[in-house]
């Protein structure tokens, strides 16, 4: 729950566009949507803007279903990543898969050194290299085993379909999905805003593509007959043409046109009693989506791949048909039509907060721009390394209550939009017509 309450601090109880200074409090209530007597539900004071609504903070908490990490799990995830042609490593992580190499290159040898160490020193090796390898291959163990395995492990589990961790990875989806479903049905809410940190990034993408997937077809039909949701659907389409089409110089414009159109869509499948759909956006934070290229897929080509065949959800969605009529949705005109399966980034808006990073570890290595792998609707935002530079993995929403506000924390807010701006421009202002967003020149002092 600290994780939690710190992220309201920083989107909520400092915030002075949502609240008043002496009006910002917070309560802790009982989490009922979940069962889980474990959590709780962070509920706001009505805000100080327009319509005065309240909002309520959850964590999907899934730590619990990562039990039983082994470190052979670990290692053969670890190879997946590193033993691989040089073409394969993304562009700027070549350091890095430098290093791992060498790291186990060398335990390696100190493995045949420990192992074979009176053979070792009749071939003339230094006696006190042959000593000391058993020595750091323990050490090596110990750090594996007391600070490496518990957190890398989830993330080793987690992105490795092998048959022990698919009853985990499937309960994690299930347990997810089913919050989504219960949140929407519950009639309390009119907007579902995911933000995602880390390996919680991946879930929150998946998540959202399994919820999609189960929506109530006929249900979705129904709802497309009307001419609202009807005329926002083409009109959203036509807006993904247009940015996919794009030159380089008008993809900002188009971009912003698409996720403009977003928001409209969304409306027409989030109204009425019994809504089908209130996500209305996604916060990458500090997302590995950007390395899915070795994550996910087994390279570029195969994440690729995976995205055309509509496996992995993209923004906006994957077009198909004739070249001056491409849509996401279907069946033929004569019909009412609906979105694909692989269209859950038609009416949910995809923004992502990373750090760039500098020799590792400065910066933020496990983060990344997006929009090259998961399409050009996807809103980068580049934030500031900050001096002095450091590791800046857990420090998205850190230091909330800074005057002048930090231009981290205004990106995070401005990203999980509470206020409920309709456009990209009335967000980021003049910064929504470029190509990335620079939040350390464009948000000093927000």
């Amino acid at each position: 729950m600290d994780t939690l309450w710190g992220f309201v601090r920083a989107a909520w109880t400092h915030d002075a566009e949502l609240v008043h200074a002496t009006r910002n409090e917070v309560w802790s209530k009982p989490e009922l949507v979940t069962g889980s007597f474990e959590l709780r539900r962070i509920t706001t004071r009505e805000a100080s803007y327009g319509d005065k609504r309240r909002f309520d903070f959850f964590e999907f908490y899934w730590a619990h279903r990562m039990q039983g990490h082994t470190l052979g799990g670990l290692l053969r995830w670890t190879l997946k990543l590193f033993l691989r042609a040089p073409s394969q490593v993304p562009k700027g992580l070549f350091l890095a898969w430098g290093i791992g190499v060498g790291l186990l290159v060398a335990a390696a040898v100190l493995a045949i050194l420990a192992w074979q160490g009176d053979l070792m020193a009749s071939l003339g090796i230094p006696r006190w290299i042959v000593i000391s390898a058993p020595l750091l291959l323990a050490a090596g163990s110990f750090i594996l085993h007391a600070i490496i395995l518990p957190q890398a492990g989830d993330a080793a589990r987690y992105l490795s379909p092998e048959p022990n961790n698919v009853a985990i990875r499937q309960q994690i989806r299930e347990d997810g999905v089913s919050l989504i479903e219960k949140l929407t049905a519950s009639g309390e809410y009119d907007r579902i805003v995911v933000a995602g940190h880390s390996l919680g990034s991946v879930i929150a993408h998946d998540l959202l593509n399994f919820a999609w997937n189960r929506l109530d077809r006929s249900k979705m039909s129904a709802i497309h007959a009307a001419d609202s949701a009807a005329i926002a659907l083409s009109a959203l389409e036509a807006a993904a043409r247009d940015l996919v089409d794009a030159s380089p110089a008008d993809r900002p414009a188009r971009r912003t046109a698409y996720r403009n159109a977003q928001r409209l869509y969304h409306k027409t499948l989030a109204k009425g009693e019994a809504p089908l759909w209130i996500v209305s956006d996604l916060v990458t934070i500090g997302s590995p989506l950007s390395k899915a290229a070795l994550l996910i897929g087994h390279d570029a080509e195969d994440l690729e791949a995976r995205v055309a065949r509509r496996e992995i959800p993209s923004s906006p969605p994957v077009l198909e048909g004739k070249k001056g009529n491409r849509r996401f949705s279907y069946p033929p005109a004569n019909k009412v039509r609906r979105p694909h399966h692989g269209a859950v980034f038609g009416p949910t808006v995809w923004t992502n907060l990373y750090h760039p990073h500098h020799l590792i570890w400065f910066g933020d290595i496990v983060s990344g721009p997006l929009r090259q792998l998961f399409g050009p609707a996807v809103l980068d935002v580049r934030l500031p390394i900050g001096k002095p530079p450091g590791f800046r993995h857990l420090d998205y929403w850190k230091n909330p209550d800074a005057e002048p506000v930090h231009p981290t924390i205004a990106a995070l807010r401005r990203a999980l939009n509470l206020r409920a701006r309709d456009t990209d421009e009335a967000l980021w202002g003049e910064a929504a017509g470029k190509d990335e967003i620079v939040a350390d020149t464009e948000m000093q002092g927000d």
